[in-house]
């Protein structure tokens, strides 16, 4: 009888837990040792549309595109972040050439045409760090030379939906 008290005691535990760990609204927490499904959103820019996976956790934003060998030409990847700031990016576990959109708002205010990924071997500290030339609250990762093929320039403005 002892032994299925403690049980259930354990089980009530158990389950108080999982009702601490869940949101009202039924999502989990951003918590770094449970998977993140990722969202995605359309973007708009000069009447193109781009899918954007939404990276907006430290852990979505720390995870990046890094590991991935492609993305699709109208694929993204959008930072957002809390409040506005000169966010530094690097390259690392890239393979392929980036555009970075720094966005303030809803506006472009800066533009990194081209990034080149690291090369083979190329120790961490040695990567560049990409920064814009003023703060923003977003930014938009595209293949290298969507800036360019979509003509996007600083002064645009982006739709989120």
């Amino acid at each position: 009888m002892r032994k299925f008290a403690i049980q259930v005691i354990l089980l009530l535990v158990v389950i108080a837990g999982a009702f601490f760990f869940f949101k009202q609204d039924g999502q989990i927490p951003d918590l770094p040792f449970l998977p993140q499904a990722p969202v995605f959103k359309q973007l708009k820019v000069n009447n193109v549309v781009l899918k954007v996976e939404i990276a907006d956790t430290q852990t979505k934003r720390s995870k990046g595109l890094g590991g991935r060998e492609s993305l699709a030409s109208d694929e993204g990847m959008l930072f957002v972040f809390d409040k506005p700031d000169k966010y530094p990016f690097w390259m690392k576990g890239l393979t392929f050439p980036l555009d970075f959109i720094w966005i303030r708002g809803d506006t472009v205010v800066d533009i990194t045409p081209d990034a080149s990924p690291p090369t083979v071997g190329q120790q961490d500290s040695s990567l560049i760090i990409f920064q814009p030339k003023e703060e923003v609250n977003k930014v938009l990762e595209a293949n290298g030379g969507t800036v360019q093929r979509i003509n996007i320039k600083v002064g645009d403005v982006i739709s989120l939906n």
